[in-house]
């Protein structure tokens, strides 16, 4: 009974600083929330388009390589079901593949270039 006793007093004791943690959390929050709202909103331009045509690119080159990497994705898929062959999947994905190296490879130029400190994954 003394066990259980000990035992329910350190929940009792756990679950008070996880509380008294979590509402110093919410007040935080609330704080950078009233803060941020008279913050006026940046201007949508300057947030989408890059400031340069080299950083433009480099915005299309990440994109059009995410999308190849989402297309090599769905076309295992594909494989998977049955929906096509392995020599269509083969011939398919190796272009894929190609090609997303080749952008991989500019981007981690463009990036250089511009002074970026970024992962390409191995290129």
């Amino acid at each position: 009974m003394h066990a259980e006793l000990s035992s329910l007093q350190s929940l009792s004791s756990t679950l008070t600083t996880n509380e008294h943690a979590l509402h110093t959390a919410i007040a935080s929050a609330d704080a950078q929330i009233a803060a941020l709202a008279d913050r006026e909103l940046p201007n949508i331009d300057e947030v989408l388009v890059a400031p340069t045509v080299v950083g433009e690119q480099l915005y299309r080159l990440v994109a059009e390589e995410r999308g190849i990497a989402e297309a090599m994705f769905v076309l295992g898929r594909a494989l998977d079901r049955g929906r096509i062959g392995g020599e269509v999947f083969v011939r398919l994905m190796r272009g894929l593949a190609r090609e997303r190296f080749e952008k991989k490879v500019l981007v981690g130029k463009i990036a250089r270039g511009l002074g970026l400190d970024i992962d390409v994954g191995g290129v």
